[in-house]
């Protein structure tokens, strides 16, 4: 509620200065103008942490035109010719990110508001230690264990598949949505069913890789690639685990 309070003066408060600061002299106007948002930043147990030195940068462009938020995550990237933008999230800890299609134009107010609250999560701490997989009558079970040590207050993974052992969070066929868990080793459990639904046949290899992920995940499609990125997968697992379809 605070964000979002914050957000709405913030956009009163610059819509006032550029109403202010509008030329009436007849002098040419302006061809650029600011993008204007707010970031929140999360631990892997969704508590908001310090918001402040997330860097956004307005990417592919020259002179480089960059900024970092704040503590309360506000951030405002000024002089930005009118156009349509690609914008890169960065900062240690954080997998980048990036937000398309932030189109600023010549509105009579020179200013582009992001209305949503970006809400951008840690690189996951949650590693994987050692996962197993057996065929049980027409289900897949897939044990996945971590450290004993790992103290959080849910266990969040995201699996991917494949019909290699060099599946991979950058190299797959399909991967699933955020699964969380409070068991260590977590048993999750497959229908064989839902498996030939994605292509997949009797004889067929289908191999495993897991990955600790955070709740907020920011996965998202690279328009230049067409691929999916995960930018809060932990990068350290195990190698993947196969079973063959009956």
């Amino acid at each position: 509620m605070k964000s979002q309070n914050y957000l709405k003066t913030l956009l009163l408060f610059t819509s006032l200065i550029i109403i202010s600061c509008s030329k009436d002299d007849g002098s040419t106007e302006s061809l650029a103008g600011s993008i204007v948002g707010i970031v929140e930043l999360y631990d892997d147990d969704q508590n908001n942490i310090d918001n402040s030195g997330m860097k956004i940068t307005v990417e592919d462009y020259e002179p480089l035109i960059s900024t970092l938020s704040d503590t309360d995550g506000s951030f405002v990237l000024k002089d930005v010719p009118f156009g349509d933008y690609t914008l890169l999230f960065e900062k240690e800890g954080f997998g980048d990110y990036k937000l398309y299609d932030v189109s600023l134009k010549d509105n009579n107010n020179d200013i582009s508001i992001i209305g949503n609250i970006i809400k951008l999560g840690q690189v996951s701490n949650s590693e994987i230690t050692n996962i197993s997989a057996v065929i049980n009558g027409n289900f897949i079970v897939l044990t996945v264990n971590r450290p004993s040590t790992e103290d959080l207050l849910v266990k969040r993974m995201r699996l991917f598949y494949g019909k290699a052992n060099d599946v991979s969070n950058t190299n797959y066929t399909e991967f699933s949505p955020i699964i969380g868990t409070t068991g260590n080793p977590a048993n999750l459990t497959f229908s064989i069913a839902f498996f030939r639904s994605l292509g997949y046949e009797s004889g067929d290899t289908l191999w495993f890789r897991v990955y600790g992920d955070n709740f907020y995940s920011n996965s998202y499609e690279d328009l230049d690639t067409m691929e999916t990125i995960f930018p809060n997968v932990n990068p350290n697992t195990v190698d993947a685990v196969s079973v063959v379809i009956p």
